[in-house]
């Protein structure tokens, strides 16, 4: 863990994810490739979803832990418990301090999506127009029609 560049944020985070292929209706064991995450820090082994050993159920595991100071090491840890097949693909994601600021998806001087989120004046000025363009057509067309109808019988 690296502080040095200004990071302030307290949690080292590592979540793995993998697609697990469909099993049989009424399965007891149904993790059919089974990855194993566990993260150790000062001597201490951490595993995933609040347990205190590996996951045999869930083919999505997470561990957070709090508190982490500058200097610390982790190691993060992948295996395979047992395969079904010859090898599983699998997503690593690690969020914490490692030796600069917080990460940006942006670039200098712009702000983040979160920040600039305009979607939801957007969907309301679409749902606006989907509204109003159709009711004014149809007002059009029947003022147009009452006018064509008073000229007829004129």
């Amino acid at each position: 863990i690296n502080t040095s560049g200004g990071c302030a944020f307290p949690d080292l985070s590592a979540t793995l994810v993998w697609v697990e292929e469909g099993s049989t209706p009424g399965c007891l064991n149904c993790v059919m490739n089974d990855l194993d995450l566990s993260v150790s820090l000062r001597g201490v082994t951490y595993f995933p979803n609040g347990r205190n050993g590996p996951d045999r159920v869930n083919s999505a595991e997470r561990v957070v832990i709090r508190g982490v100071q500058n200097g610390d090491i982790a190691t993060i840890t992948v295996n395979a418990y047992n395969l079904a097949k010859r090898s599983q693909n699998y997503a690593l994601v690690v969020t914490g301090c490692f030796g600069g600021t917080q990460n940006q998806l942006y670039a200098e001087g712009q702000c983040s999506e979160f920040e600039c989120d305009n979607s939801a004046s957007h969907r309301t000025r679409n749902i606006l127009l989907a509204i109003f363009v159709p009711l004014g057509v149809i007002l059009l067309c029947c003022v147009g029609g009452a006018i064509i109808r008073r000229r007829k019988k004129m």
